[in-house]
């Protein structure tokens, strides 16, 4: 596979998603909520879901069997307690590698591989407020590891939880952003989503997303 840039200014690389989300969340995928920009994108939180409490937004990139390789993004996250800015790999709803920030506390990133059903989530402390300005977030993935990187310097590399043959099943790359309202999944790590009442859209924003083999 060859090397690429996505500079998320156009969606035209990419199936927003709309109509449909996990059943654990407490929003569904509107393509409403998705918002193009010479700046990048753009995804709210919003209140159109005929599904959910809340709408929320989602893009899947259009080429499909991704395999190794070094991945990466620029990501402004929410500070809205509840809602999660993330960048993944996903073959399935069990296999996963994940760049999760949450609004709960926006001095903590969230590094995790789900493998045969199983999270193994890792927190790393950052010294900087993930929701305040653009930072790069990315892993590079190989047979027998995954690194991941901020800003370009290493915070993490795990060789003790393994991950798919890219081989044998089919991964896609996503952006998303959503909102937790059930208080009994997940809210300890991202708090419950509650709409902010002055007026403030929730939202998180991505630019660049890069790929090298």
């Amino acid at each position: 596979m060859r090397a690429f840039t996505e500079s998320l200014n156009s969606h035209d690389n990419f199936i927003v998603a709309d109509g449909y989300g996990p059943y654990r969340w407490g929003c569904s995928f509107r393509d409403t909520q998705v918002h193009e920009s010479n700046s990048g994108t753009q995804i709210t939180i919003g209140k159109d879901s005929d599904l959910k409490p809340y709408s929320c937004g989602e893009l899947i990139y259009r080429q499909e069997d991704l395999g190794y390789g070094h991945y990466s993004i620029d990501m402004i996250a929410s500070n809205v307690v509840g809602q999660v800015t993330s960048f993944f790999l996903i073959a399935n709803e069990d296999t996963e590698i994940d760049i999760e920030l949450t609004g709960l506390n926006n001095n903590v990133g969230w590094m995790n591989i789900w493998h045969d059903g199983k999270q193994n989530p890792i927190s790393i402390d950052l010294p900087f407020d993930t929701s305040t300005s653009w930072h790069t977030y990315s892993f590079e993935w190989r047979k027998y590891f995954v690194v991941w990187s901020i800003d370009g310097k290493v915070v993490l590399n795990r060789t003790d939880v393994p991950t798919t043959d890219p081989s044998t099943i089919n991964y896609s790359m996503a952006i998303n952003s959503w909102a937790q309202v059930n208080p009994e999944i997940n809210i300890k790590w991202a708090g419950q989503f509650k709409y902010p009442t002055d007026g403030h859209v929730p939202q998180s924003q991505f630019r660049n997303i890069r790929y090298r083999p």
